[in-house]
């Protein structure tokens, strides 16, 4: 108990030693190492000789220690190994040699050379040879009982030193893949394909080649696509309600074959029977299921579009003084003087935008499972300021307030007032608000398509 009293109050020492001041450089972490060297820990010791050089490329001192301090530690280690490995103790002489690697090569890439006996890397090869059988005849035995989880530690402890060992790699991949595989045969069993899937996809982080999941994932996918058959209107009909926009219409229609298709969903555009959904399904419920039967379809998506509107307002100016900073010398002195300079602060913006109507219907009972109204405005908005008759001083000497009779607490920074008067003015046209107005649409009815996933 004294010893461990011991230990704490020294941890908490260097604790202190070390956070006690923001600044945790190189010096700190000499002193640290000091303390430490003289407490006996000549192991945790050098570890702090080699941050403190780390932190301080040239402290000389430091690299005279971790010489000399680092030298300890590796003989320490050395020693370790030696009695670890000469009585068969051989992941633990592995583990200790790989500390004398890793500590001599951090040391050296900061200059400072350590030794071991070199003949210790054959004895580490020998270890390593040892281990890995070991640990590979336990694995495979536990495996032959098809104890799949059990294995597998013993095959990664195999596979860190020799992954091309023996059979190593078949058995590594059925240890992990098997146990998925059982479970995905009673997942696609129970009908459960989405969680199937996901599991499909735990099965190709270790090999994309295991017995037949590439067929089960076909077989998945298939039970999941759902296939919706979206009504082309025919707008040569003289029944279409004359408030459609054919135009904004077939461009969302267009948008929705291109980009709206996914794993799960499968759409395809009617170019058959051309009806338009409010009559069909509010006046022949027998055609609907004709051509949902003949379609193999899903689900019905009817889509179209109306009330452009296009918006752009009379710009709001208003007129303001900058001021602008003069110096001038008066007598030995010079004087900042600030004249009001005259410019207009301006708004400007321009939107497109429509309303947007879309349905889905359940093919199996012709169900509305979703009916949608929303407007839909593509919207681009500017200030910017301009001066009124255009000064030739550099904007720096311009502020939105005058210093020299604005109290401090209400000066601020004039940076992104000034920066107001080299925006781009210019506004996207009409055209371009039309296509983000097409795709804010577009957005909304994939939002519901992904929900029938």
């Amino acid at each position: 108990m004294k010893g461990f009293n011991f230990l704490i109050s020294i941890i908490i020492s260097l604790i202190v030693v070390i956070l006690g001041n923001s600044c945790t450089g190189s010096k700190r972490y000499f002193k640290a190492a000091e303390k430490l060297e003289k407490q006996g820990l000549v192991n945790e010791a050098a570890e702090f000789y080699l941050e403190s050089l780390k932190r301080n490329y040239k402290n000389t001192d430091a690299r005279i220690k971790l010489k000399e301090v680092g030298q300890k530690y590796l003989d320490f280690l050395s020693s370790q190994f030696f009695r670890e490995f000469t009585t068969g103790e051989y992941e633990s002489s592995i583990q200790t040699f790989e500390k004398i690697l890793d500590f001599k090569d951090r040391a050296g890439a900061l200059g400072v050379e350590l030794s071991y006996p070199t003949a210790y890397k054959e004895d580490y090869q020998t270890a390593i040879d040892y281990y890995v059988e070991n640990n590979y005849n336990k694995g495979l035995a536990i495996f032959k009982q098809k104890k799949y989880k059990e294995a597998l530690p013993y095959f990664e402890k195999v596979k860190k030193y020799r992954p091309e060992y023996k059979k190593l790699q078949t058995y590594y991949i059925t240890a992990h893949c098997e146990p998925l595989y059982q479970n995905l045969l009673i997942d696609v069993q129970n009908k459960n394909y989405s969680k199937a899937l996901q599991t499909i996809q735990q099965i190709y982080k270790i090999t994309n080649q295991y017995k037949d999941v590439k067929e089960i994932e076909e077989l998945c996918n298939g039970y999941l696509q759902k296939n919706i058959l979206l009504f082309k209107p025919n707008l040569s009909n003289p029944n279409i309600r004359l408030n459609l926009d054919k135009e904004l219409t077939m461009q969302v229609i267009n948008g929705l074959t291109i980009g709206s298709n996914s794993n799960f969903i499968n759409i395809k555009e009617d170019n058959t029977f051309g009806v338009f959904y409010l009559d069909a399904i509010e006046n022949n419920p027998d055609l609907l299921r004709a051509i949902a039967k003949a379609t193999n379809s899903d689900y019905f998506l009817a889509v179209y579009a109306n009330n452009r509107k296009i918006s752009s307002p009379a710009p709001q100016i208003k007129k303001l003084d900058a001021y602008q900073e003069f110096i001038t010398k008066v007598g030995e002195t010079y004087v900042k003087e600030y004249k009001a300079v005259p410019y207009n602060n301006v708004k400007v913006s321009k939107s497109f935008g429509f309303d947007l109507n879309y349905k889905i219907i359940q093919t199996q009972n012709l169900q509305t499972i979703v009916s949608q109204y929303l407007p839909i405005q593509a919207t681009e908005q500017k200030e910017y300021n301009e001066f009124i008759y255009k000064p030739t001083a550099d904007i720096r000497n311009f502020y939105p307030y005058n210093p020299a009779t604005t109290p401090p607490f209400s000066q601020y920074n004039p940076k992104p007032w000034r920066d107001l008067f080299f925006v781009n003015k210019q506004l996207k046209s009409n055209e371009e608000l039309q296509q983000d107005a097409i795709q804010q649409a577009l957005q909304q009815i994939q939002k519901s398509i992904t929900s029938l996933e």
